[in-house]
Parts: C-alpha cells; sequence; structure tokens
C-alpha cells in the first residue's frame, strides 16, 4: 500500500481494495449498534415518559393502557412488531439496570442489541423473587456483576453462538444448576409455530422434548418406508413424511378431522358468460396455486357463493339491517381483509373482532361498508385510548396518535 503525506493510504492491489471495504464494514458496524442502542434508550423513554403521563393517550389516566398505547404507536412508526417494541425495551431497561459495563459497550458501539439481548436473557435466571431479603438481592447483584464483567469483554471477540454458550455456562455455574431443572425449564417453553416459506407453502415447527421428537420421526420413517413398498408410490420419502405429518394433525380419516371452509367469489361478468381471470388465495396467506383450489374444492363438502359487483366493487348477496353482524358477513370481511385491517397489523380476520367504523350508539350501520376487522388488541386501544383509528375508501384503517402521527399504508402489489 503507496501512503501519500496529503491522502493517506492509497490502495495500490487487489488485496489493499478488499481491506479497505471490509474495514468499512466494521466502521458501519460500530455506528450501526451506536444507533440501535440509541433507539432502544429512546424506546424505553417514551414508554416511561407515557407511564407518567397517561392523559395524552387515556381519559380515565390509565398508565397500564397509555403504555400499550405507545407501544402501538411505537410499533406503527417503527414498521416492527409489538412484541419487538416491548422485547427492546425490556433489553435495555434490564442491561442499564444490571449490566452496565455491557450497556456501555452497545452505546459504544462494540455490542450489538441482539448479543446485549442474549445476555440479558442467560442473566434471567439470576433474579430474586420480588420481595426477596436483602441477603438474596446482594447475591444476586454480586453475580450480575460477574457475568456483566465477563460478558462486556466477551462481546468484543465473540460471535452470537459462542456468547450464548459462554452465558449460559457462565450462569449454570454461579447458580449450581442441574440439566434436569434446565429440562424443566425448557419444558414450560414448549410451543408450536407457523411461518410462510412463499409459494403456497408453510413451515410448522414444534419444540417438544427430544424423546418425543426422535419418537414422531421414527414412526413418520416407519411409515414412509412401509408405504414405499407399493411399486405404484411416486413420493420421495421425505414428501411422504411430510404428507403423513400433516394428515395426522389435520386428524384425516378421524372424527375430529380439521373441516375447511371454501369461499368461492363469483363476479356478476361471469354470471354473463364472459371470461374473467381466477385467482385463489388462504384467507390471510399466500395465494396458492390453480391446482391445490381445485383439490379443495373437490375435497370439500360444502362452500359458501359470494356475488360480486366488478363495477362497484360491492357484494351483490349479503345484507343486514340489525346491530350484530351476520355469519355471512363476518365470513365476507374475513374474506376480503384477510388480516386485521389497522395499518402494520398481520394478525388473521378470523380471530379478529367485527368492529362499527362509526359506532351503533352514535347512528352507525352495521353493513359491510361500516364494519372492519380489528384483532381484539387493536379494538381495545380503539375504544379505550385516543388513538383515532380512520376507515380510508379502501378500508384499510389509519391510525392517527394524539402526539400528532399519522400512519401510512403499504403500496398495494
Amino acid at each position: 500500500m503507496f501512503i501519500d503525506e496529503e491522502l493517506g493510504a492509497i490502495p495500490q492491489s487487489a488485496g489493499d481494495v478488499l481491506g479497505v471495504l471490509l474495514d468499512d464494514v466494521t466502521c458501519s458496524e460500530v455506528d450501526a449498534n451506536r444507533y440501535a442502542a440509541r433507539q432502544a434508550e429512546r424506546v424505553v423513554e417514551a414508554v416511561q415518559f407515557a407511564r407518567r403521563h397517561p392523559e395524552i393517550y387515556t381519559i380515565d389516566a390509565d398508565a397500564q393502557m397509555a403504555e400499550r398505547a405507545v407501544v402501538l404507536e411505537l410499533s406503527v412508526r417503527l414498521r416492527i412488531s409489538q412484541e419487538r417494541v416491548r422485547e427492546l425495551c425490556v433489553v435495555a431497561e434490564t442491561a442499564a439496570r444490571n449490566l452496565p459495563l455491557l450497556w456501555q459497550r452497545a452505546r459504544d458501539g462494540f455490542a450489538s442489541m441482539h448479543n446485549v439481548g442474549v445476555v440479558v436473557t442467560a442473566a434471567g435466571a439470576l433474579a430474586s423473587p420480588v420481595g426477596a431479603p436483602q441477603e438474596v438481592r446482594d447475591t444476586e447483584a454480586a453475580a450480575l456483576a460477574k457475568v456483566d464483567h465477563a460478558a462486556h469483554e466477551w462481546v468484543l471477540t465473540c460471535s452470537s453462538a459462542v456468547l450464548r454458550q459462554r452465558a449460559k455456562k457462565l450462569v449454570d455455574r454461579i447458580t449450581g444448576d442441574t440439566a434436569a431443572r434446565r429440562h424443566t425449564r425448557a419444558m414450560a417453553d414448549r410451543h408450536v409455530n407457523r411461518s410462510p416459506a412463499g409459494d403456497g407453502m408453510s413451515w410448522v415447527t414444534a419444540l417438544v422434548p427430544t424423546h418425543e421428537a426422535v419418537a414422531v420421526m421414527r414412526r413418520l420413517t416407519a411409515t414412509a418406508k412401509h408405504m414405499q413398498k407399493d411399486k405404484r408410490e411416486g413420493r420421495t420419502r421425505s414428501q411422504i413424511r411430510a404428507d403423513l405429518f400433516s394428515a395426522w394433525l389435520r386428524g384425516v380419516g378421524t372424527p375430529t378431522a380439521v373441516k375447511t371452509k371454501l369461499f368461492v367469489t363469483v363476479p356478476v361478468q361471469l354470471l354473463a358468460g364472459e371470461p374473467v381471470p381466477v385467482e385463489s388465495s388462504i384467507v390471510g396467506g399466500d395465494s396458492i396455486d390453480p391446482i391445490t383450489a381445485k383439490q379443495m374444492f373437490l375435497d370439500a363438502r360444502g362452500f359458501r357463493r359470494v356475488i360480486t359487483d366488478p363495477v362497484k366493487g360491492v357484494i351483490v348477496d349479503m345484507d343486514r339491517r340489525t346491530y350484530r353482524p351476520t355469519r355471512a358477513q363476518r365470513d365476507w370481511l374475513t374474506l376480503h381483509h384477510g388480516t386485521c385491517s389497522r395499518d402494520g397489523c398481520t394478525r388473521l380476520a378470523l380471530d379478529a373482532d367485527l368492529d362499527h367504523d362509526r359506532p351503533w350508539a352514535k347512528g352507525g350501520t352495521t353493513d359491510l361498508s361500516q364494519l372492519r376487522p380489528l384483532c381484539p388488541r387493536d379494538h381495545t386501544l380503539r375504544h379505550r385510548t385516543r388513538i383515532r383509528y380512520r376507515t380510508r375508501p379502501n378500508h384499510t384503517v389509519q391510525v392517527i396518535s394524539p402526539t400528532g402521527y399519522t400512519s401510512t399504508a403499504p403500496p398495494p402489489f
């Protein structure tokens, strides 16, 4: 590398150029970490301010409801989930209080918020019970200091995986934890998740005891091997296992089998014999291919027909003139919205409440143009806080905060 007195180091080779690029990546990471820590601190300050001044968001000065409202606003502003907002708040508050050396690393840019969260999670096992005597709290403080001192050095050289491993081992050493107790705690975290994989496919994952997971795989594999003995079977073993997994969980062939409700949307021009494009989708999820849609139609015992006017964009054969929405109205709104109608919310409309845009008590009507699905969390905030939920002409719902912020809907695609 050539050194110029005025310009400094000038790259002379491909290796020099790459080195400069990698140095810049490292510097950018430090800046990103510093800004992320600052953002987390501001999240904490915003939540704490809302707790102290609940009148900003609520009429009855409910601090808990004000906290829920500010978390919603932060979620909409930052375009992240409310769970992520709360996670940021907990990690920053806990680290600043219990792990000051580590938190200073984050503020200086040498520890990511992810790694801070890794240590905070591991150190959670050291927490003393509420109302514990002073000697117990002193023991907790001493243990946290050990973790803090070690972790603030580890973050400079360890990957997230190594940091998690070291922090867990240190905490186990301090607490004298055993494998049996760790397994008991892990058992409490067992759960099932579904996440979209695109192209009409999804992942279903479950956290279960290892011996049960092994037994599940052994049964799937043994059954798949047996089915492959049939020369007419054209699926691979992995495909058969996946099909069995789905069929068994859906209860295929049992009295408790899951029933699929189909909605067939029929534009009026189709009734007149005119050609129209056909598109199929799962409510609240991905589009599905025509073959899958056809198979679902063939498998279903019945379906609901919904006739729409393509010019006016209204439903022709659904109506309502009383307070409570009909089953047909709920079905249509679920089909039309897919998810909660509030900007940024992805909770399924299947589980949502139907909210009157204009309250019934104030002259609102129970027809489709006045109804919108709001998840229970948003429905509560709509009626118990000063946050306004305004319906747009396309029936999406805009959030207007008492702080002056107005949400923006994502562009159509």
